[in-house]
């Protein structure tokens, strides 16, 4: 039975977790799902952020051209365009950079605006040496913005997977205290079953001294035990065996065990005289052979009365008998007379007897079936609390190897959490 408890308390911990982990995974897909869409709106915002990049950055040449067309020999004119241009692509990398900077990630240092002030400064807007560093610039400016993207992407990433660890955690945690609470019930539980088990013990150690105190009582009165034979005790397994088999029904109603005849306590005389009147049998047999030695014994005193009363009216008509013959008859009426009462007597000691044995049987009966039934609840009662006390403690086991199994998850997850932080501290933002 322990056996089977134990691979029935697997396999529903194995359901348990596998639960676990199906929701675990859909958890997972789910947030790899989301992480992908934004992963793809955030491409297309880059991609649409660099074409209008490439579009300013062909405006900003034409016009230029135009002013360098303008103002043909004035320093002062193409400094100022210079400083325009200058202007105009620091204003869009500022507007870019603030655009892409999410909240709590640190933006990448602008080296743009320096060396397009420096370019403008030293060079003109013809000189090829200014369009390549320019266009090194640009190129630059877009591998700054790939690596803040992808920054920021990272970021995102591990901010929810964060996120779902705590969420897991808190689950945990849950479940956790829950477990708790059913562990200090069922140990309240098992408490109680205790004290039960062992309050049966002292009623069944007052029962055993009760048992003592009638056997003491036995020897001291001197009764004697008559019956049948008496039935030697079962081993406790095939006792054991006849109890459980006939414990419940199908509707769970306890079977009442057929109570044989046990035997009776009598007193000396009793006995002596249900020796006499049958030597073996059981006690009603040695009953009814009594009453059937009263009966006979009654109709031989109806007999007797009848004889007598015909010998007196023969004595009656007889009159001239002698008197050697009526002596003999007066003699033998005595006789029968001394019989006759002898029999009365008998008879009434027989039925005083008798009527007190019946009320000695009765009351033993009474007494044996009450304390027949009692031990038998008694029994019952015992291996419905074993029973409980055993369910109870697989069930605490069962507990306890789910607490420790949460445990040693969650223990993994901090650990893994701590590993996460302090990656995430180490690398740089």
């Amino acid at each position: 039975m322990e056996s089977g408890g134990v691979v029935g308390s697997r396999r529903r911990e194995g359901k348990k977790y596998a639960v676990e982990d199906e929701a675990l995974d859909k958890i997972a897909k789910e947030a790899e799902a989301r992480l992908a869409q934004r992963r793809a709106a955030r491409a297309e915002a880059r991609e649409l952020r660099l074409r209008e990049l490439e579009k300013q950055q062909q405006q900003n040449p034409e016009n230029n051209d135009d002013a360098s067309d303008v103002s043909d020999g004035g320093s002062g004119g193409r400094s100022s365009s210079t400083r325009a241009t200058s202007a105009a692509a620091t204003a869009c990398t500022n507007s870019v950079a603030g655009h892409h900077h999410t909240p709590g990630t640190v933006p990448p240092p602008p080296p743009l605006p320096q060396y397009t002030r420096h370019s403008s400064e030293e060079s003109n807007p013809d000189d090829p040496a200014s369009s390549k560093d320019l266009r090194e610039l640009e190129e630059k400016f877009r591998g700054a913005m790939i690596s803040n993207a992808q920054l920021d992407n990272e970021k995102t990433q591990l901010t929810y997977q964060v996120e779902l660890l705590k969420d897991v955690r808190a689950d945990i945690t849950e479940q956790l205290t829950q477990l708790k609470k059913e562990h200090k019930k069922k140990c309240s539980e098992h408490e109680q079953l205790r004290k039960v088990y062992a309050k049966l013990q002292e009623e069944s150690r007052k029962l055993r001294r009760v048992l003592e105190q009638r056997d003491e009582l036995i020897q001291e009165y001197g009764l004697v035990v008559v019956g049948g034979v008496a039935e030697e005790d079962e081993e406790d397994d095939e006792a054991d065996e006849d109890l459980v088999a006939r414990e419940e029904t199908e509707d769970g109603l306890v079977l009442p065990r057929p109570v044989p005849m046990k035997r009776v306590l009598l007193s000396q005389e009793a006995a002596e005289i249900l020796e006499k009147g049958a030597a073996k049998g059981s006690l009603e047999w040695r009953l009814r052979r009594v009453v059937e030695h009263k009966r006979e014994l009654e109709d031989e005193l109806r007999r007797v009365n009848l004889e007598l009363e015909e010998q007196v009216n023969n004595q009656r008509l007889n009159n001239c008998l002698d008197s050697n013959i009526q002596k003999e008859a007066n003699k033998t009426v005595n006789e029968y007379k001394f019989r006759v009462q002898r029999a009365e007597a008998e008879v009434s000691s027989l039925q005083a007897n008798v009527n007190r044995l019946e009320v000695l049987v009765t009351r033993y009966k009474t007494q044996v079936e009450e304390l027949e039934k009692s031990e038998e609840e008694l029994k019952v009662e015992k291996r419905k609390l074993q029973r409980e006390l055993r369910e109870a403690q697989g069930r605490l086991e069962e507990l306890e190897t789910t607490n420790s199994h949460l445990l040693r998850r969650f223990e993994k997850l901090k650990n893994a959490r701590s590993n996460l932080l302090k990656d995430l501290s180490q690398d740089p933002v």
